[in-house]
C-alpha cells in the first residue's frame, strides 16, 4: 500500500504533507482535522484501533466502511504519537486513494490494473477462488513457536530492547486494541494463525495485513526502486513506477520515534516505511518493512541490493523494533557481503587500468 501511495504522489495526486481531510472532509471528525497522510503512512494518525466492532459486511461495503472509519475518534486527542496501525492504516489508505483516484478504484484495483503486467510482478491484495489452489498452507508448531517466541522475549530484554514491564503487561490495552480489538468476527486472524489458511474468505482488501504473492515479487519490486523506478526489461520504455525524485522523498529519514504498541524504536521514512539494520551487517541500512510470522520487503540504493523474504512456515513476531525471520538474515548476509566483494574488485580492476 506504501508503494501506490508513492505511485499516487509521483503523479500528482495525494502529497505526504497534506491534511487527510483535504482529500476526505468527513474525516475530521473526533480531532483528526490536523492529520496529515504523513502521519497516516508512518502510524501517528491516531487511528491504530476502531472502538466499532466491525462485521465482514463492513468490509464488503467500502462506502458504510468509510463512514465508520471517518467517526472514529483520535486515540491521542490530536496529538501525533507513533502507535502501530497494525490493521487500520491500509483500510484508512484505501478510502484516501478511492477518493482521489479519477476511476475511484482500490489500492488494490490499481495495482492489478496499472502495475502487475507492466512490471511482470505478482500481487494481489484479494484473493480470487482461481488462485486458491496456488497458495501454499500455511505451517506452525504452536508448543516449540511459543517457546521461541518467549526466549525472544527475553533476548531482547536481556539485550535492553525491551524492558521487563513489557513482557510481565505484554497483553496491555493499547496493543490489545491495536492488534485483537480490529479483529473480524467470524474471519481468519493473523493472531491464530492456524486459520490463515482459510483463504476462500479473502474476497475483499485490507491493505495492511493481507497480501498474496511471492519473495521473487518482493525482490523485484524493491529492485525497481533501486533502478530509479524503471523496469528490469531493458527494452521496456514504458514510464517509471516511480520518478527518482520521489523515490528519494520517500526514502527521507525522519527522527526517531518510539512505537507504543510494539514497543521499540524506529527511524521511519516519509514514504512510510523504515530504516533497519541486521545481524553480521550492522554497517549496511536497508529501508523497507516486514510482515508477521518474518516475512521481509527491503532494499538498499548504494549497494544496489533488494531482498524478498516469504515464508509458509510462520513464527510469532520479535517485539522492540525488530523484524523479519531470523532464518532469512544468514542469507541477506552471504548476498551483501558477495556485493561487497563485486564492488571490491571492479573497484580494483578500475584502479589498475
Amino acid at each position: 500500500s506504501s508503494i501506490v501511495i508513492a505511485y499516487l504522489v509521483d503523479r500528482g495526486l495525494l502529497n505526504y504533507d497534506e491534511k487527510i481531510s483535504i482529500y476526505w472532509p468527513e474525516f475530521a471528525q473526533g480531532n483528526k482535522e490536523n492529520v496529515t497522510l504523513l502521519d497516516l503512512v508512518n502510524h501517528r494518525a491516531g487511528v491504530n484501533h476502531l472502538d466499532t466492532q466491525l462485521a465482514k459486511s463492513d468490509l464488503e461495503d467500502l462506502d458504510k466502511l468509510a463512514k465508520i472509519l471517518a467517526g472514529q475518534p483520535h486515540v491521542f486527542d490530536g496529538v501525533p504519537v507513533r502507535a502501530y496501525h497494525a490493521i487500520t492504516r491500509g483500510w484508512y489508505l484505501n478510502e484516501i486513494v478511492r477518493r482521489v483516484d479519477p476511476k475511484h478504484r482500490t489500492i488494490g484495483q490499481i495495482i492489478f490494473e496499472e502495475i502487475l503486467k507492466q512490471y511482470d510482478l505478482e500481487f494481489h491484495l484479494s484473493l480470487s477462488l482461481n488462485l486458491v489452489p496456488r497458495v501454499s498452507n500455511i505451517y506452525t508448531a504452536p508448543i516449540a513457536g511459543n517457546f521461541m517466541w518467549m526466549r525472544n522475549l527475553l533476548l531482547d530484554w536481556w539485550n535492553k530492547k525491551i524492558s521487563i514491564s513489557f513482557i510481565l503487561n505484554f497483553r496491555d490495552d493499547i496493543l490489545i486494541k491495536a492488534f485483537y480489538q480490529t479483529i473480524i468476527p467470524g474471519l481468519p486472524s493473523g493472531i491464530k494463525l492456524e486459520e490463515v489458511t482459510k483463504f476462500e474468505e479473502f474476497a475483499f482488501e485490507c491493505p495492511s495485513v493481507l497480501g498474496f504473492t511471492n519473495a521473487k515479487s518482493i525482490a523485484k519490486l524493491g529492485a525497481i526502486i533501486t533502478n530509479n523506478g524503471r523496469s528490469l526489461n531493458d527494452n521496456d520504455n514504458s514510464q517509471p513506477l516511480l520518478s527518482k525524485n520521489t523515490i528519494n522523498l520517500m526514502s527521507t529519514k525522519l527522527p526517531i520515534a518510539w512505537d507504543h504498541v510494539v514497543k521499540g524504536n524506529f527511524t521511519p521514512s516519509v514514504g512510510g516505511f523504515a530504516y533497519f539494520k541486521f545481524p553480521g551487517i550492522e554497517d549496511v541500512e536497508f529501508l523497507g518493512w516486514g510482515g508477521f510470522g518474518g516475512s521481509l520487503f527491503i532494499w538498499n540504493q548504494e549497494l544496489g541490493i533488494s531482498f524478498g523474504y516469504a515464508m509458509n512456515g510462520i513464527w510469532r513476531p520479535r517485539m522492540g523494533g525488530a523484524i523479519g525471520d531470523e532464518r532469512g538474515y544468514s542469507v541477506l548476509k552471504e548476498i551483501v557481503n558477495v556485493v561487497n566483494e563485486l564492488k571490491k574488485d571492479q573497484s580494483e580492476s578500475s584502479s589498475t587500468k
